[in-house]
């Protein structure tokens, strides 16, 4: 059951390079979904290339984050 890894705060620690890759993570979505000409604004062109491949590596290092902060609540 996930609700008593929840509050025993073992689910994943708090530390720096974890705000800090949430951070990065957001940052990838952010450029991803607004830069102009990306794929929520039109379907063309190498715009919308660059916003998929964003989004792309902005959900990779979300994975990546979260499957570091499962390693390390494990080891600790």
């Amino acid at each position: 059951m996930i609700t008593p890894l929840i509050t025993e705060r073992k689910f994943m620690k708090n530390s720096k390079e974890l705000v800090f890759n949430l951070i990065v993570a957001g940052v990838f979505f952010a450029i991803g979904f607004l830069t102009p000409g990306s794929s929520l604004m039109s379907t063309d062109g190498f715009a919308s290339n660059v916003s998929g491949i964003a989004t792309g590596a902005g959900i990779a290092w979300l994975i990546k984050t979260l499957i570091d902060g499962k390693k390390g609540s494990k080891q600790s």
